[in-house]
């Protein structure tokens, strides 16, 4: 059996979208035709088949995104069966889920809490954080109530 996976075709190049597949399992395929499309953030590629066989199975469906490295199919003889998973795909999803997790996290926090000049005068005062007040109280501008509000509460 014969592997199809991610080629790294640009040094920054992190994740591809697997765009559409021209063969479904069970087709005869060839070394070096076309078999599906890859779309990254710069250019569309032909992915080619690496060997002669049938394509036994499809481990990244049409619109998914994975990372480089990843094996998306494999080819073999008519006879032979190929694994429902690999664990190489679910080590390099792991690792690659990590980062993306982390990026999407720091863009959905805010960039600063809104408070008054006085709330924040307290605050630093007191040696609050504004972000706790804010979270605990529910405000969208911490002012001076809602700091009072923080402390009785």
């Amino acid at each position: 059996m014969t592997k199809i996976t991610i080629p790294q075709l640009d040094a920054n190049l992190v994740d591809v979208t697997i765009t559409r597949w021209s063969k479904a399992i069970g087709d005869p395929v060839h070394a070096k035709e076309c078999i599906g499309e890859l779309t990254t953030d710069k250019a569309v590629y032909e992915l080619e088949c690496p060997a002669d066989g049938v394509l036994l199975a499809i481990y990244a469906a049409e619109k998914s995104v994975v990372p480089t490295g990843y094996t998306i199919g494999m080819v073999g003889e008519a006879n032979e069966t190929a694994p429902e998973s690999l664990p190489e795909n679910e080590k390099l999803m792991a690792e690659y889920a990590g980062p993306v997790a982390k990026t999407v996290a720091k863009r959905d926090a805010p960039a600063r809490v809104r408070a008054t000049p006085k709330a924040r005068r307290i605050a630093k005062e007191k040696g609050l954080d504004l972000a706790a007040i804010q979270a605990a109280t529910g405000v969208e501008v911490v002012d001076e109530e809602a700091i009072n509000t923080f402390l009785k509460g």
